[in-house]
């Protein structure tokens, strides 16, 4: 009887000792993980960044998005990246509770503030750390909670652009086939190439024929080497905005670009501020503002007017 009595007791603490170690796991997860609101990127309206000891607010106006207090445009792909990544911020766990944020650049020194509003309506806040060890995480803590917990994406880098950075450097967009009329001029030469239908007879029941580049007076162009202009203009991205000048201070060009479509579109390119200076300024019909493009662009933009002409003619 005493035996089985020692053979109860036994279980039982065995048993206690099996549910403190169940309870102790560390694969199970004593812990609640704070709720984040819904929210979607269309709604927001505003963001602000706020890192190295400086702050950037981007803000949407008029339906486009833009940096204050200057107004300028912002670069759409990053902020729809920014946008999707706090609209889509989801905690996977709890990292710590210990409040040693240095290790996961959540101090103040290291960690990127972000806010994000609907109109009046703080919708996000969020500290920023570095990417966790497996770079499918970054560490974050949230407003009003010491923790520091794991979201899913490494995404830090798309919060620590610059002004610069988030800029949109497109300068001119179009699109090819609205085009039907290419003026260039450099120096005291120019041309001017037209979109003509190819001359071939075609029966009625076949599509339209198809056009070709052709000089003023009937003279076929080189439309590999139209082609590849076009190539370097649509979509033209620059390098930086010149901010101390407006688009009147440049003087003559010396290139000079207008393509005829729907609409028309302008690029002149100046001489260079020195010799060897690495970029030219430049002015567009694209962008309010004067920029600087590079001399890599600038050598496959600024060919002689005679390069267009097709070989043998």
């Amino acid at each position: 009887m005493q035996i089985k009595k020692e053979y109860i007791i036994l279980g039982l603490i065995i048993a206690a000792l099996a549910g403190y170690l169940y309870l102790r796991s560390p694969d199970r997860t004593q812990y609640t993980l704070p709720a984040i609101p819904a929210l979607s990127a269309a709604d927001i309206t505003q963001v602000q960044i706020t890192g190295g000891g400086k702050t950037q607010t981007l803000a949407r106006r008029d339906g486009r998005w833009v940096l204050p207090p200057q107004g300028f445009p912002a670069d759409p792909k990053r902020v729809n990246e920014m946008l999707e990544t706090l609209a889509g911020l989801a905690l996977t766990a709890l990292v710590a509770e210990s409040k040693n944020y240095t290790l996961y650049e959540l101090d103040p020194d290291h960690r990127v503030n972000v806010k994000a509003w609907q109109d009046d309506q703080l919708k996000r806040d969020i500290d920023v750390g570095k990417a966790a060890p497996s770079f499918r995480h970054t560490f974050v803590k949230i407003a009003g909670d010491d923790r520091v917990f794991h979201a899913r994406d490494n995404f830090r880098f798309r919060f620590e652009s610059g002004l610069e950075d988030l800029r949109d450097k497109t300068v001119l967009a179009f699109k090819r086939p609205d085009l039907q009329e290419i003026h260039i001029t450099q120096a005291a030469a120019s041309v001017t190439l037209t979109r003509a239908p190819v001359k071939a007879a075609a029966p009625a029941d076949r599509p339209p024929a198809p056009q070709a580049w052709q000089f003023t007076d009937g003279r076929t162009a080189n439309s590999a080497a139209v082609e590849m202009l076009l190539g370097e203009l649509v979509d033209l991205q620059c390098q930086a905005f010149i901010d101390d000048r407006d688009k009147t201070g440049f003087g003559p060009p010396i290139y000079s670009i207008l393509l005829k479509g729907s609409k028309e579109h302008t690029l002149n390119i100046f001489a260079p501020a020195a010799k060897d200076a690495p970029t030219h300024p430049a002015v567009s019909s694209g962008s309010d503002y004067p920029f600087q493009l590079s001399t890599d662009q600038v050598q496959r933009i600024m060919k002689n007017p005679e390069e267009f002409l097709k070989t043998g003619e």
